[in-house]
């Protein structure tokens, strides 16, 4: 091949891999503009509301994010954000898991189960709420009643009114809406597990307990990493189904943030406060997403 050839082989490279790059750019950009539409600018225009007081329009400074640091409910709230969102990532997967294991196995009615099963996690918000609060009224609902009736309680409780246990009430009915969907991922993954594995590690004088540990952990290690994220994001920004159950009490015990901050934006009507909040929430939930992509899972980019 000529110098000539070589040079006008060169440049034809460079142009293809100058088409590609533009190729790439167009197809990254619509998205790159969601991102900053809809993500980046209201994240400003957030921060830009949280340094002003909207009543006067007057710039505040910092003023609005001293009050949240020395009020004590921003940090007693934080912590039942924490206690809420934790409980219900640990529970949604034990069940979840647990309910995937069952149906993975073969029995008469199992695809009737599968539908069935799926009927919490498709129904209203609302409705949900509405039908917990009914059965767990003290007057007239029926888990009092057949509670009292076979002595399990020596009188009604409304465990939604009670200080001591309004938090994992509402956490349990949340598990019960979202479990489902949990249950679905993980026996999908189930599903695509060779059976020459089980065989194998059977031979090798695997038990069940060892199976489940060598055997499904591996695959199914992937998709809880990516449930985990997306529970914990979800699950802490939850804030119809706390509010429709309790409206952030008995005595703030299943106040959340997100309840924090419509109560200080809308009840109290200082959006300004509101807003500091909402911004201090984003960057947590932004530091949990940066320290959770440390994981060896994202870094070696293996979700088998």
């Amino acid at each position: 091949m000529s110098f000539a050839d070589q040079f006008a082989f060169r440049d034809r490279l460079e142009g293809i891999e100058r088409k590609g790059t533009l190729i790439g750019i167009a197809l990254v950009t619509p998205a790159v503009a969601l991102v900053l539409v809809t993500i980046v600018y209201p994240f400003l225009n957030a921060v830009q509301i949280s340094f002003t007081d909207l009543g006067t329009g007057q710039f505040v400074g910092l003023e609005h994010y001293q009050w949240l640091v020395s009020h004590d409910g921003f940090w007693t709230f934080t912590w039942y954000s924490i206690v809420w969102t934790v409980g219900n990532i640990v529970l949604q997967g034990a069940f979840g898991i647990g309910i995937a294991l069952l149906l993975h196995e073969k029995f008469f009615g199992r695809d009737a189960i599968r539908t069935v099963m799926l009927v919490p996690f498709v129904v209203p918000t609302a409705v949900t709420a509405i039908t917990w609060r009914w059965l767990f009224n003290s007057s007239y609902g029926p888990l009092n009643y057949w509670a009292v009736e076979f002595g399990v309680l020596s009188g009604a409780v409304n465990p939604l009114t009670e200080t001591s246990y309004a938090l994992a009430t509402v956490t349990l009915v949340n598990v019960w809406r979202w479990t489902p969907l949990v249950a679905l991922v993980v026996f999908a993954v189930l599903q695509t597990i060779p059976q020459e594995e089980y065989e194998a590690a059977r031979v090798e004088g695997a038990g069940l307990l060892q199976e489940f540990y060598h055997v499904t952990v591996p695959h199914l290690q992937g998709s809880l990493t990516i449930l985990g994220l997306l529970g914990v994001l979800l699950t802490f920004n939850i804030f119809d189904m706390v509010w429709l159950l309790t409206e952030g009490g008995p005595v703030g015990v299943t106040t959340t943030l997100p309840v924090f901050i419509y109560d200080i934006a809308f009840n109290l009507q200082n959006i300004g406060r509101g807003t500091a909040v909402s911004v201090v929430l984003f960057l947590m939930l932004v530091a949990f997403v940066v320290a959770y992509f440390q994981q060896e899972e994202f870094k070696g980019g293996t979700f088998g």
